[in-house]
């Protein structure tokens, strides 16, 4: 209940960490923080909606795919449900 529309968070879990966002009042999305080029860590850019590279400015949306850069595929997405005000993430 407490992630706003439009905000993401990372979540740390262990070699695979991921974001978690809030697209719209019923919609939550989880996509893997790992970037596929070589690995960095993404970050989340609320104004774009997306997540970035801080390493080569690959650019990912919030479907995974790949927008620009040298990133070679998409990111992994995974399953949310949300029951109680909880987001519950499916790896």
């Amino acid at each position: 209940d407490d992630l706003a529309i439009g905000e993401g968070r990372l979540v740390p879990h262990g070699t695979r960490p991921f974001y978690v966002v809030r697209v719209d009042a019923t919609r939550v999305v989880a996509l893997s923080a790992v970037c596929t080029h070589v690995r960095c860590i993404l970050g989340y850019d609320r104004e774009r909606r997306g997540l970035v590279c801080p390493c080569h400015d690959g650019r990912f949306d919030l479907a995974g795919n790949v927008l620009s850069g040298p990133p070679p595929r998409p990111l992994p997405t995974y399953a949310v449900s949300v029951r109680a005000g909880e987001v519950f993430v499916h790896l």
